[in-house]
């Protein structure tokens, strides 16, 4: 993700709009992948790296171990204009590189991805759609082929008021979601644009037109007067969000359930409702309150979309792209 002084955050998880924006600058860009795992890996299957020939990069493959060498191994690649399939590890012919759980890892390093391949996953991923492409070295029917699912990224929605929304939105940020704000408070606004947050108004009760939640999209409501979340709480219920979260101690979640059953809610739709939000609960700090949500949050997350990649021979591989509602 790029920041707003134009910098880019080198631990993130997304690359390929980094490595658009090297490529458009007329800079050579290797795309490497975590193609196998022999064992343990501290990254899942298919976590990337975008190398420059210059040595910038972003992503990250290991926890620390490997970076370096990944990416000299990168330039090489783009010297030499060939894509190559290297172990590290066990096994490895780089026997002074070795993974400390002695497990043994095998990267992609492509270096003929185009331009127009990069557009179209970054098209898609402005859309908020899943692209699914295959990975691999060439050179017959029987090799490996690694579908790689490119997701967008997660977002958070957070409706509310005060110093834990603004806080929350701030982790969220850091942690790379995408990031709204809707509140009726201008105070709480203010403080989140400062901080770069998309701050939408909320200009009275039941008005919900600013929700849009996908299902890569979690939703909190952080009200403390708790009419303001009825009519917004109501929309992310008729979304497909894979969280949603509510303020309130049990007797407020109680009345909350009450009323959207009375309401024509159906049980298991009302269930999805986490409230009290968070892992934890009786935290009195903002900060405390925040990590307890996010927590929760990427925990759901993780669990509703586990598998990044997928392995499978040309011969035997189908179609593996998810649903568009399942991304």
């Amino acid at each position: 993700m790029q920041r707003p002084d134009s910098s880019w955050d080198p631990f993130d998880d997304h690359v390929v709009d980094f490595a658009l924006a090297r490529l458009r600058a007329g800079e050579r860009v290797a795309l490497v992948t975590l193609f196998s795992i022999d064992g343990a890996s501290p990254r899942p299957l298919g976590a990337q790296m975008a190398v420059t020939a210059a040595g910038e990069s972003v992503g990250y493959l290991s926890g620390g171990c490997l970076e370096s060498a990944v990416i000299a191994e990168a330039v090489e690649a783009m010297q030499a204009g060939e894509n190559r399939l290297v172990r590290y590890g066990k096994g490895s012919r780089y026997l002074d590189i070795q993974l400390p759980c002695g497990s043994a890892i095998d990267l992609f390093f492509d270096v003929t991805t185009t331009l127009g391949d990069l557009e179209r996953l970054d098209r898609q991923d402005r859309a908020r759609q899943i692209s699914t492409v295959e990975i691999g070295p060439a050179g017959g029917p029987h090799g490996p082929v690694l579908t790689r699912h490119y997701r967008p990224r997660p977002q958070l929605v957070v409706a509310g008021v005060g110093a834990a929304a603004v806080q929350l939105l701030r982790l969220a940020g850091v942690a790379g979601f995408a990031t709204r704000l809707l509140s009726p408070d201008t105070p709480t606004q203010a403080a989140a644009m400062r901080d770069g947050i998309l701050a939408l108004p909320v200009p009275r009760t039941g008005h919900a037109e600013a929700l849009a939640a996908d299902a890569r999209t979690a939703v909190v409501l952080m009200f403390h007067d708790h009419e303001w979340e009825q009519a917004l709480l109501n929309a992310a219920l008729a979304s497909e969000a894979f969280y949603i979260g509510a303020l309130g101690s049990r007797t407020t979640q109680q009345a909350r359930r009450k009323r959207l059953l009375g309401e024509g809610f159906r049980a298991e739709t009302v269930a999805r409702i986490r409230g009290p939000a968070g892992l934890f609960h009786g935290a009195k700090s903002a900060s405390a309150i925040a990590v307890s949500i996010l927590a929760e949050i990427m925990q759901a997350e993780q669990e509703r979309f586990p598998a990044l990649a997928t392995v499978a021979h040309p011969s035997t591989a189908r179609d593996l792209a998810l649903p568009a509602h399942d991304f």
